[in-house]
């Protein structure tokens, strides 16, 4: 607060001689009124000269909106496959089952009916799934195995452990027999003629062809 008077009594700051507020005189120049400062500077600050104003800001484009995927379970892989032994295949082609001779019914629901006796084994019994069916109930479900062996033109039966035996000429084998064209074959109660085809003479060469 200002402490100091003028002679018309009113408070001025001590740093002025003359008071702003009591009427100047006619030949008293007019002296500008200079105001103290904050910090008590009696000279007046320069005005600094205004800002340039800046433009306004423009405002940003909107970033562009990018579609939300879907997430997906990942994908499993496949699991590993175990790598399995098989057994090898032959090229080589199963050698033809050409027939090689005949049983001929005898007696019973077989007489004279023929059955064909092919190259290799032929099974001989009960079971459907025999070359030749015996349908008799004396006789087993697998009963005889009649064999033609081509490498030395043979005929042999051979008795499967049958219940009831196998007979040639009505003599049992233990446990085979080379069979001759004409052999009478009993199984059960059902008698086959044995007629062969192929002997030491007569056979099928690689093409098929007798000779």
């Amino acid at each position: 607060m200002a402490d100091k008077r003028c002679e018309n009594g009113h408070f001025i700051d001590e740093s002025w001689d003359l008071c702003p507020y009591c009427p100047a005189e006619e030949n008293e120049p007019e002296i500008p009124i200079v105001r103290p400062s904050r910090f008590g500077s009696q000279e007046a600050r320069p005005t600094s000269p205004p800002e340039p104003r800046r433009p306004p800001a423009v405002p940003l484009p909107p970033p562009p909106i990018v579609p939300r995927r879907e997430t997906t379970a990942p994908v499993q892989p496949p699991p590993m496959e175990r790598t399995v032994a098989a057994p090898k295949i032959s090229t080589e082609a199963p050698a033809s089952r050409y027939v090689v001779g005949w049983l001929v019914g005898l007696s019973g629901a077989v007489r004279g009916e023929s059955f064909a006796v092919r190259i290799g084994r032929n099974v001989l019994g009960r079971d459907k799934r025999s070359d030749i069916v015996v349908n008799d109930d004396q006789a087993s479900s697998h009963h005889a195995d009649l064999v033609f062996r081509p490498e030395e033109r043979r005929f042999i039966l051979m008795d499967h452990n049958s219940t009831n035996g196998t007979y040639v000429n009505e003599v049992e084998i233990e446990p085979r027999r080379d069979l001759v064209t004409k052999d009478i074959i009993r199984i059960g109660s059902l008698r086959f003629l044995f007629m062969p085809l192929c002997e030491e003479s007569f056979y099928w060469d690689d093409e098929g062809a007798l000779k």
